[in-house]
């Protein structure tokens, strides 16, 4: 009986690294994964080189004539192993073609060629805006919440609950014995003096590790002093629509976080309560001023009524066209982790890839204000929609594909683990002494620039 053939998987063939920086003579080793897939021992392949942006029907008229691309031949060595050495000189994504010697394909592999601004930036999927037992409407313990998290594959996460930064500082303060490579940075959903105005706080904690809510609640009559002495003095200055008090209030707001060492984003503008959380307007003034270091386009909230995340990303490529840019974040919002709350959890169903040097709060803060994110729906199995600027959304889609896969692995395990140390389960703290470091390891390995 002839079988159909079966494509190979990303798991089936190991290449590393799997990017390249663009121009620069860069070695790859290459094998089978098992005897299923193994390469001949010393033996004669060759390796092909498809640029995915430059299709090879604008040179011979014929689909699937790849034989116009350049290629190498390659001997394996006595483990079945392909070292090879080649210079990648576009920033795009290539298929790397293995073909036995008579041409026969054996395998395609995935590569991303990178410029020289993202050299040793490596990508963090995470998300700035969530609840847990400390807001009035979420639930879960801080900790299990962030556990939960890594599970499902998040490299960072600012718990952001209602006029608080308490959920945030209780998850750092639990965990911060606990070796484990996930980053927590303080964070709050701000709502000051009313809840009507939604923006977030990640990393500014102010005296006493409390947030703008509660100084503003501290320190009322000063701030109410300076909010009224901007809209004043803003008053004849601001575009039409842009209303002077609303507008000093999301000054302060942006201001406090700024000197207190934090990333403002403006929460979910056009979340309907009656009418859109910001007013057009003020959101184009915001984005062209820079107001705020960022703007959620996507959240996970998936009610038939919601359709602000819809109108978020039209608005914003629509400012992109008029050359008006702020970088994007994309959020859940989840306000419980499991489905058994009178309404379905939102969680893991939108998040954001930062493309960070370092995950620190400084390198989250860099790769945020230069612009290196996309936001990302979540759906099982596949790769979500993807938005952000062109460039970034090619190499996120291609790490989805071929990275994080394998990433997520190793992430559940730590996930697990940091939950059952924090509940007192000793093997589960030994464990993670253990496994620390793995998805640095992975990274440098699939990253060729990036050091362990």
């Amino acid at each position: 009986m002839e079988l159909m053939p079966i494509r190979p998987k990303i798991v089936d063939y190991a290449l590393f690294p799997r990017v390249a920086p663009v121009n620069e003579p860069t070695a790859f080793v290459m094998n089978g994964v098992g005897i299923e897939t193994a390469l001949e021992k010393n033996t004669t392949y060759r390796v092909r080189f498809l640029p995915q942006e430059e299709i090879a029907t604008a040179k011979t008229l014929c689909i699937g004539d790849d034989g116009c691309y350049p290629e190498i031949t390659v001997q394996s060595d006595d483990k079945g192993i392909l070292h090879f050495t080649y210079t990648l000189p576009r920033e795009e994504i290539y298929t790397f073609r293995l073909l036995k010697e008579n041409g026969d394909r054996v395998a395609d592999c995935k590569v991303f060629a990178a410029a020289e601004d993202l050299r040793n930036r490596i990508p963090m999927r995470g998300n700035t805006h969530c609840h847990v037992c400390c807001s009035v409407d979420g639930h879960e313990d801080p900790v299990i919440a962030a556990a939960l998290y890594r599970q499902a594959g998040y490299d960072y996460l600012a718990i952001t609950d209602h006029h608080k930064t308490d959920g945030s500082v209780y998850a750092i303060e639990h965990t911060k014995e606990l070796p484990m490579e996930m980053a927590l940075y303080y964070g709050e959903e701000v709502h000051v003096p009313n809840a009507y105005i939604h923006a977030i706080n990640v990393g500014a904690l102010l005296e006493d590790k409390i947030g703008l809510d509660a100084y503003y609640h501290r320190h009322e009559a000063e701030v109410n002093a300076i909010v009224t002495a901007t809209a004043k003095e803003y008053a004849d200055k601001l575009p039409a629509g842009v209303e002077p008090l609303d507008f000093a209030w999301r000054k302060w707001i942006a201001d406090t976080i700024h000197q207190n060492g934090g990333i403002a984003i403006a929460a979910h503008p056009f979340w309907e309560y009656d009418a859109n959380n910001t007013s057009n307007a003020m959101l184009r003034y915001m984005m062209q001023t820079k107001l705020f270091d960022a703007v959620e386009i996507i959240h996970g909230q998936d009610d038939p009524d919601c359709t602000d995340a819809n109108r978020q990303v039209a608005f914003w490529n629509d400012l992109r066209a008029q050359g008006i840019f702020l970088p994007v974040v994309g959020v859940d919002d989840a306000h419980r982790r499991v489905h058994n709350w009178d309404y379905a959890s939102d969680f893991n169903k939108a998040y954001t890839i930062i493309f960070a040097e370092n995950k620190e709060m400084g390198g989250f803060a860099e790769a945020i204000r230069g612009g290196y994110s996309v936001a990302v729906t979540h759906r099982a199995g596949m790769v979500g929609d993807v938005v952000g600027t062109y460039r970034l959304t090619v190499f996120a889609i291609f790490l989805l594909e071929n990275y994080f896969p394998f990433h997520d692995e190793l992430c559940f395990e730590e996930g697990r683990a940091i939950k059952g140390a924090y509940l007192g389960n000793e093997r589960d703290r030994a464990l993670l002494g253990v496994i620390n470091g793995r998805v640095a390891d992975f990274t440098a390995k699939f990253f060729g620039w990036t050091e362990k």
